[in-house]
């Protein structure tokens, strides 16, 4: 959290304790600050996405339709942590369906809501994708979900995406879509990043 935001949120919290004294134990000042001390402090959960900070070379394989053969293209991702080690900024550049791609990724930890939450865009769209979810230690890595509208068929699309570390130098990346009615998702694209 800024300085600013943290300022308006502690002044209208300790404005509140001063107008309504019955909240004033509830909105002490120690509480607050400690509440936004435990909120804003990067922990185990960053230290995981800080290992992944560098430049990443990218094998990126789509599967469009269910049986047909995959496309493969490259792309390179930068990735660091920004914001003292709260976030972390990807950024990648490559091609995709024959043009120029680019992409840009925002993933962090919540410490309030304890979870990885992750934002996407990319020129290939106008919309922002958002995600969510754990570290899964079977999977060796981090599992999110999040949907979006298929620009084709205006069909709200579950995603899972599954992130696991193979070793210090390379990440594995694989994304699966569940469609209304579909019982499982369906592999739609791996991604195979190599550290450079």
């Amino acid at each position: 959290m800024n300085p600013r935001t943290f300022g308006v949120a502690l002044a209208l919290s300790l404005s509140l304790a001063a107008a309504y004294p019955a909240l004033a134990q509830e909105y002490d000042e120690a509480a607050v600050m400690a509440a936004y001390e435990k909120a804003m402090t990067p922990g185990e959960h960053h230290a995981k996405l800080a290992e992944l900070a560098g430049t990443w070379a990218m094998t990126v394989t789509q599967w469009m339709q269910p049986g047909a053969e995959p496309t493969v293209t490259t792309a390179t991702n930068t990735s660091e942590m920004i914001m003292g080690g709260r976030y972390m900024l990807d950024t990648v550049e490559g091609t995709a369906m024959g043009q120029p791609f680019t992409g840009s990724g925002w993933t962090g930890y919540d410490n309030v809501d304890e979870r990885y939450e992750s934002t996407w865009i990319d020129n290939f769209g106008t919309g922002i994708y958002t995600y969510h979810g754990q570290w899964d230690d079977e999977v060796g890595g981090i599992v999110m979900h999040g949907s979006f509208t298929d620009p084709v068929s205006g069909e709200n699309v579950k995603l899972k995406t599954v992130t696991r570390m193979e070793g210090p130098d390379k990440i594995v990346y694989t994304s699966y879509e569940r469609k209304k009615g579909d019982t499982e998702g369906r592999k739609t694209m791996e991604i195979v990043s190599t550290r450079q």
